[in-house]
């Protein structure tokens, strides 16, 4: 069974800055890591876990490959909603009970949630100022997002495959979604995730987007079940966003 291991600050999450490119998947894929494997005993290859050892910590219970498990779970539980601290906006996620809301140390989120101790996959929610053309649209949010980290996003180069950009109907309207691969490769490391990232047009003179990354990992049982996690919420969970207050939060 192979080894996973990350290297984060306790309470919160370190990250890697990159260029405005892929501002939201590096603001996201920065931040995920690989969990170190328990010693506790696993279940045999292919054997779901033991429900018991289904836990926020870990919802890859004892499966013999945790981070796995946590993905299929992703992909097959139904989808629910945390809130940020303000209560502005209900955020859709899988197997919501499991994910932890956190702060992404350096990275300037609105909100931030992570999918067990490990990592296994991670959303983050920016709300910011904009001008009335960059919020008139979905799609200008979105490009006026990405304008927003190129000064200082450009510490490391990352490579992108192909983009792809897609609508989702959500309560107020159309979103505009992005998603793609990127890989980020260093001496010491080489990373690539699965990520997309939808803006929405709610408060008068902001932007607002939710993104996802997961990682994708060794190989191709973990590139595909990354995959399917990003897929869905491009199909099913994007459109699911409830901006749950009408008034503009604190930024």
């Amino acid at each position: 069974m192979r080894r996973r291991c990350g290297d984060f600050a306790r309470g919160t999450s370190n990250y890697v800055t990159v260029r405005a490119q892929v501002l939201a998947i590096a603001s996201l894929a920065a931040v995920l890591a690989t969990a170190c494997s328990p010693s506790a005993p696993r279940k045999p290859p292919g054997v779901p876990p033991a429900p018991v050892t289904v836990t926020r910590e870990e919802p890859g219970g004892d499966a013999a490959d945790p981070h796995l498990a946590a993905l299929a779970r992703l992909t097959r539980q139904p989808w629910g909603w945390r809130n940020d601290r303000q209560d502005a906006l209900h955020v859709p996620m899988p197997d919501w009970a499991n994910w932890r809301r956190v702060t992404f140390w350096g990275v300037p989120t609105f909100a931030g949630y992570r999918y067990g101790d490990g990592h296994h996959a991670v959303l983050g929610v920016w709300v910011r100022e904009a001008t009335a053309e960059e919020s008139a649209t979905s799609e200008a949010c979105l490009d006026a997002f990405e304008r927003w980290g190129e000064g200082s996003l450009r510490v490391f180069g990352v490579e992108v495959g192909p983009r792809s950009q897609t609508e989702a109907r959500w309560q107020r309207g159309k979103a505009t979604v992005r998603s793609l691969d990127a890989r980020l490769d260093t001496l010491l490391s080489s990373r690539a995730w699965a990520a997309a990232y939808a803006a929405y047009v709610m408060w008068p003179g902001t932007c607002t987007v939710y993104g996802v990354a997961v990682p994708l990992g060794d190989d191709a049982a973990d590139e595909a079940a990354a995959r399917a996690v990003r897929d869905r919420f491009v199909r099913e969970g994007f459109a699911r966003m409830d901006q749950h207050m009408a008034a503009r939060p604190a930024l």
